[in-house]
């Protein structure tokens, strides 16, 4: 027996927003990452369920969205990214000390496994997350929907039905009867591509999926995906809450607002990246050994280069020196013109970890 919860920050991008300007909590508000390339270039991040009543979805155009809003009083922010991260791991500090095993999916979303904490009862789990999303709101001002169930894949689908702010148990007997007759799209894994040959099968439910005929399913799909679409119709698959790994690398990337081969040009973007990456290592308490630039050129090809340091760093200064000089050999090797840049550091020291730095430059 399991028991998996999974955690959901409500419109996550959006409520931050909310949070730091409460008088257009009313409003439609849209979250988005701009191209730099004109006032509308770019998508929505994410929007309120006040801008999604009008229409607008995340990854939808900023001046299609901007048309369904024309006759509304509504808000268009750009994307603090920094920011959402920051609050972001706040509240995960939260979640995963009400979990056995703690797993961080994205920015806004984690699973825990809460079967030993909650001594395999499912009241007791319920009680748990309902702890944990009254502190979360206390101290961060953010409500979240979670999702309790026997899998992953249960819990997942869980957190979507009460949203916001929903809180959902699903036991296995309620599987049959509230998971069953949702629609096929509504299982994890299952895109538009699979719903349409699921549907042409007559699969037009979870229910449906979970009592169809395995043989003939992994014929069409083979073996391991066929196996994954049973078991998690029927709320038994197995997969593990995973430990959330460390980050292997940090990276950030800028749009040009031109296209350019000039050095100089170029420059302001590097500072920009340099100093963004330099603040996500020294807020992370981690120095790193390597450091690699990317050019993304106009026709979406790319041309690279990286270097290891002789000492790790996380200083600004340092970032920027040596991205400078990788740039310099970088440029002879552009047969377009840039268009992207990012800046990554890798090889990772983590400072609170008891690695003496000294025997690792060594």
């Amino acid at each position: 027996m399991r028991i998996i919860a999974c955690i959901d920050l409500d419109y996550f991008y959006a409520q931050c927003e909310e949070i730091l300007n409460p008088s257009i909590k009313d409003k439609p508000i849209v979250v988005c990452i701009y191209s730099g390339r004109g006032e509308e270039g770019g998508a929505v991040a994410t929007a309120n369920y006040v801008a999604r009543k009008y229409g607008v979805k995340s990854g939808m155009a900023i001046s299609r969205a901007k048309k369904l809003l024309k006759n509304v009083e509504a808000f268009f922010i750009p994307a603090k990214l920094d920011l959402y991260e920051k609050i972001s791991m706040e509240v995960m500090k939260i979640v995963q000390k009400y979990g056995d095993v703690f797993e961080q999916v994205s920015v806004d979303e984690a699973f825990l496994d809460i079967t030993k904490i909650s001594n395999e009862n499912y009241e007791k789990a319920l009680e748990l997350m309902k702890e944990m999303k009254k502190e979360i709101f206390i101290r961060e001002k953010l409500t979240c929907s979670v999702g309790i169930g026997p899998s992953k894949v249960i819990a997942k689908i869980a957190s979507g039905l009460n949203k916001p702010n929903g809180l959902t148990l699903i036991k296995p007997e309620d599987i049959p009867k509230v998971i069953w007759p949702l629609p096929i799209s509504e299982l994890p894994g299952v895109g538009s591509k699979t719903e349409n040959i699921m549907n042409k099968l007559g699969i037009k439910t979870i229910g449906d999926l979970a009592n169809y005929d395995s043989l003939k399913l992994i014929s069409i799909f083979g073996k391991k995906i066929a196996s994954y679409f049973i078991s998690a119709s029927q709320g038994k698959d197995a997969e593990p809450v995973k430990p959330t790994e460390q980050n292997k690398q940090f990276s950030r990337m800028i749009t040009l607002k031109e296209n350019t081969l000039n050095f100089r040009e170029l420059l302001p973007y590097l500072d920009t990246l340099a100093k963004e990456l330099s603040n996500d290592l020294k807020y992370n308490k981690v120095v790193a050994k390597g450091i690699g630039i990317t050019a993304i050129l106009d026709d979406f090809s790319t041309v690279s280069k990286s270097t290891i340091l002789n000492t790790p760093t996380n200083s600004y200064e340092d970032i920027k020196d040596t991205a400078e000089k990788l740039l310099m050999e970088l440029l002879p090797k552009c047969n377009k013109l840039i268009r992207r840049i990012s800046l990554r550091a890798y090889n990772l020291i983590y400072l609170y970890k008891s690695i003496p730095l000294l025997e690792y430059m060594n």
